[in-house]
């Protein structure tokens, strides 16, 4: 994280370099329901999001995290779009929400031929206006399912 000085000589945090560290974290610790999600056919998930058959993805959302996440705490948020652009690869993206207990993340799922990505949209914290990458991780792991010992 960079910081400089604002006019008022009070350093202030650069903000890209925020929310990059927040996306890498959030990827990272959601990468196990991405990989679930991605076992799906991509013409199936197409011809639902060319079909707006929205319940089918929040069902398929659903049961690619009940897995690893505390029931409800990834949803699909009713939005998607398929882009065909000449010359690249197709790409799916799909609006979300995790919602934890003190932070909720809306964020879109890229979903391409090459990579699959996130990019976060917005960030709400239940602790106030500053946002402290540590807190957002411990928060992020205690969504995860805990496994029995065997």
């Amino acid at each position: 994280m960079t910081e400089a000085s604002s006019p008022t000589g009070a350093p202030s945090v650069d903000v890209p370099d925020v929310l990059a560290d927040a996306e890498r974290v959030f990827a990272n610790a959601i990468r196990d329901f991405i990989a679930e999600l991605c076992l799906l056919d991509g013409g199936i998930l197409i011809g639902w999001v060319q079909a707006a058959r929205h319940g089918n993805i929040a069902d398929l959302v659903a049961s690619s995290a009940e897995p690893f996440f505390k029931e409800a705490t990834i949803a699909y948020a009713d939005g998607a779009d398929v882009c065909f652009d000449w010359g690249r690869s197709l790409t799916v993206v799909l609006d979300m929400e995790f919602v934890t207990e003190p932070v909720t993340v809306f964020f879109k799922l890229i979903l391409d031929g090459v990579y699959v990505g996130v990019a976060i949209q917005r960030i709400l914290a239940d602790k106030g206006p500053d946002f402290c990458l540590h807190g957002f991780e411990t928060a992020l792991a205690e969504a995860r399912l805990t496994r029995a010992a065997a």
